[in-house]
């Protein structure tokens, strides 16, 4: 436990989470992930190489005394927190309540026991949205129990670290896909569907999204965090795509465009959500590595091991 760069990772088995396993390792990080997960979890497939790679500590993030415990022992120099519920009813649940405590008490404890740099996971729908790219200036009108919960953690958590000597970001992630996502996702529900010969509808196919893949999110989170970058960095490809020619992209991977119904309904939807990520790439110094096509190869290859 002597490194200089020991980082507590939260939402280490997550969609995101797990992708920045490999990164975090490449720059000199000591990893501590904090679980909740059944030794299970761990113990098969990528989840069982990326076990090697850090040291797993069984931790409730709900529990003050836990945390308060694992956060004196290691004393980490860096905190990166992916841990939230985005499955299910996530954006109107009592549960955002909870992850808002439990994120401010990780942040006490990392500050009280000497901790330097953190940053936090935010989502693209704490803005207000319009036709042209967000940046990170732009103004803030979160509609959702998430959202809400999201952009009042960021505003508390920017005033905890300028008072008491902390290096904060904030990072918004646009639109993910990845492995392993919930199948009821956009992604993993075209990928089933198609292969259960199953006709995909998309009922709004041109609204324009900001799509980044989890590996992409991930490196520019860990980048975000070896960086000295404070404040808000979107985290995004800066490039939008239709839902339309999303869905088909997949479709024509699997070799079943036919398989692609294409509506385009009346929406309540914000027609456009793209980020700019100019803090990303100039500021933090993170170029996006995977194209869609790339970035569904390996995701369909990964599906078929």
């Amino acid at each position: 436990m002597n490194s200089s760069k020991k980082v507590i990772l939260t939402g280490a088995s997550g969609l995101i989470g797990k992708e920045a396993i490999e990164p975090l390792k490449n720059l000199g990080f000591d990893i501590y992930a904090l679980t909740i997960d059944s030794p299970e979890v761990w113990t098969h497939g990528r989840m069982n190489a990326l076990q090697k790679q850090v040291t797993l500590v069984p931790c409730d993030l709900f529990n003050p005394q836990e945390i308060k415990s694992v956060f004196e022992k290691i004393k980490p120099s860096h905190l990166l927190n992916f841990a939230w519920a985005t499955t299910g009813d996530y954006l109107s649940s009592n549960i955002n309540f909870d992850f808002l405590t439990a994120s401010l008490n990780l942040l006490k404890h990392f500050s009280e026991n000497g901790g330097k740099r953190a940053i936090f996971a935010g989502t693209c729908f704490e803005y207000k949205f319009k036709m042209t790219p967000l940046n990170e200036t732009d103004e803030v009108s979160p509609e959702t129990v998430y959202a809400k919960c999201k952009n009042h953690l960021r505003e508390l958590s920017q005033l905890y670290c300028a008072q008491n000597n902390v290096s904060f970001s904030w990072g918004r992630i646009f639109y993910v896909y990845g492995h392993g996502e919930n199948e009821k996702r956009l992604t993993a529900h075209i990928i089933k569907s198609i292969k259960e010969n199953k006709e995909v509808i998309i009922n709004s196919g041109s609204l324009i999204r900001d799509y980044i893949y989890s590996k992409d999110i991930a490196g520019g989170f860990v980048k975000l965090l070896d960086s000295g970058v404070e404040g808000i960095v979107n985290i995004c490809t800066g490039k939008g795509i239709t839902l339309a020619d999303y869905a088909l992209t997949i479709a024509n991977k699997l070799g079943r465009p036919d398989l692609i119904k294409i509506l385009n309904e009346p929406t309540n939807q914000p027609p456009v959500i793209i980020g700019g990520n100019t803090r990303l790439t100039n500021e933090a110094g993170y170029q996006i590595q995977y194209s869609l096509d790339r970035a569904i190869d390996n995701i369909l290859n990964d599906r078929n091991r």
